[in-house]
């Protein structure tokens, strides 16, 4: 959970489409936020060296300005630069390989590597292309990075953005003018569902066709191709382990109507297919030791200073504070709060609000607890030495336990747990995990370490298992070796190989 955020929209972030959207509406509007309010000191994360504009060369005034407008933008949005001059270096080169041979030579770009554990990769007109450290710790060799880059190039070379833009305002216009055409409101939906849905459609088609362009480009500078496809599938293990330890259901075909990118095995099978066409005359280098070694060292997951989570235990050791949530529920860290999900679709979330020191959690409760919601039990307490109330709050048809302890000044730590059925047991779910809440001693605030990649060479005698077990996790070890280093569940491991773990 971030220090930084606007404290007026705390739950307006997904819950991962677990809860019904009555659930989402009647916290979309509650006060508070982020784990920061408004008087807490915003520390910089990681600051990026200086570099010249990239929007010189080749690009319209439009692209420009629009990328330069959104770059600070996204920068903020993923925790700041992660800076490592040599991995810069290792970025910069490929990117001006596979510039020199794209369809557009005459343009240049700016890779910048993104401080967040979400594996991710974008870009923005006028050369900006991104890529989160937590992509660079799922890829396994220069091929699979290059063809990323060149993906992300492809959008820029063929003006998704731009497109994308454009095809935005028509929507917009076609919903007006559906708004004010049709007093119907079924007939009204369904128009305006279509346009969507085309909208939907034409970003799904630029993703495939930014995955042709970028597999042909990738192959023009002697990259394997097949680094699109292994990329993929690992994203695809990645993405059904992720699912497993949040207890969500994973639905591998399933395809969202509105969704900007296409569904996972569709993308792999189209990625197959031009691989297969690209490769059949030419060698291509793969060169997975040069790559090991330049994210050797990578920090890997939530920054320490953005609080971590640990099994179901999540630290925040710059706020100096702690808890467990209860058994069963796996624990996500994201920048607005920390969600928990359980086998039976409940939802237990930590965040903080900011609540004046003349208004007792009482009060706070009783008016605030849960935005639309009707308020009872309410009951004065103390954990971990603070002061501290629970109360109950119903809404269409779900049903919130909330505990709210009150922190330095006007900082509110709160837990909420929210379900369709409400009953003793998870009341004492939800109060087990408040009640876990304790501060953090500075000195043992000051022991916390990242996460970080390992690269290491398998011994004789080594497995998946004995490696794994050196994985710096308390849950699902072997499958997330397995993951990280792009393995089947058939595969072995031979000696001498090269492969990656996180350590502490």
């Amino acid at each position: 959970m971030s220090e930084r955020g606007d404290h007026t929209a705390c739950l307006k972030r997904s819950w991962r489409g677990l809860a019904a959207a009555t659930l989402a509406l009647a916290l979309s509007a509650c006060s508070g936020g982020s784990l920061t309010d408004a008087e807490s000191t915003v520390l910089p994360t990681i600051t990026p060296p200086t570099r010249p504009s990239v929007a010189s060369s080749g690009f319209d005034a439009r692209e420009i300005a629009l990328g330069q407008r959104e770059h600070p933008k996204i920068v903020a949005a993923f925790g700041g630069t992660y800076v490592d001059p040599d991995l810069q270096r290792f970025l910069d080169t490929m990117v001006a390989d596979l510039a020199r041979v794209s369809e557009r030579p005459d343009l240049s770009y700016t890779v910048t590597v993104l401080n967040s554990p979400s594996i991710n990769a974008f870009s923005l007109p006028g050369g900006y292309v991104y890529v989160t450290r937590g992509l660079l710790a799922l890829a396994n060799d220069t091929s699979e990075i290059a063809n990323v880059l060149a993906h992300e190039m492809a959008h820029i070379t063929q003006r998704h953005a731009i497109q994308r833009e454009q095809q935005a305002s028509s929507v917009a216009v076609m919903s007006q003018v559906v708004t004010d055409a049709i007093r119907d409101p079924e007939t009204g939906q369904a128009a305006l569902a279509l346009t969507k849905g085309r909208l939907a459609q034409f970003s799904r088609q630029q993703e495939l066709d930014a995955d042709v362009i970028g597999i042909r480009t990738a192959a023009k500078a002697g990259y394997d191709p097949e680094g699109s496809v292994n990329f993929l599938r690992a994203l695809e293990r990645q993405t059904e382990l992720h699912s497993r330890v949040l207890n969500q259901a994973y639905d591998p075909g399933r395809v969202d109507l509105f969704a900007s990118h296409p569904a996972t095995p569709q993308r792999i099978l189209a990625a197959e297919r031009e691989a297969q066409q690209v490769a059949r005359t030419t060698e291509f280098r793969r060169d997975r030791a040069a790559y090991l070694r330049v994210i050797d060292g990578l920090p890997f997951g939530d920054d320490p200073r953005e609080g971590f989570v640990q099994g179901r235990t999540f630290v925040h050791p710059q706020l100096g504070i702690t808890f467990t949530a209860p058994e069963g529920y796996g624990l996500e860290n994201t920048s607005r709060a920390v969600v928990g999900f359980s086998q039976a679709g409940d939802i237990i979330r930590f965040d903080a609000v900011s609540v004046p020191a003349s208004v007792s959690l009482t009060e706070y409760l009783a008016t605030d607890a849960v935005r639309g919601g009707q308020v009872t039990q309410i009951e004065p307490m103390t954990i971990g030495g603070l002061p501290a109330a629970t109360a109950t709050v119903t809404s269409e048809g779900w049903s919130f336990k909330v505990a709210a302890i009150r922190g330095q000044g006007a900082r509110v730590y709160r837990f909420i747990l929210a379900t369709r059925d409400l009953n003793a047991e998870r009341e004492r779910e939800l109060l087990t995990s408040a009640q876990s809440f304790r501060i953090v001693p500075e000195e043992v605030a000051r022991r916390i370490r990242q996460q970080r990649i390992s690269v290491v060479q398998v011994a004789p005698g080594d497995t998946v298992e004995t490696m794994a077990n050196r994985m710096a996790f308390d849950d699902h070890r072997i499958e997330r070796f397995r993951a990280l280093n792009g393995l089947s569940p058939g595969d072995r491991l031979s000696p001498g190989q090269l492969v990656k773990i996180v350590v502490q």
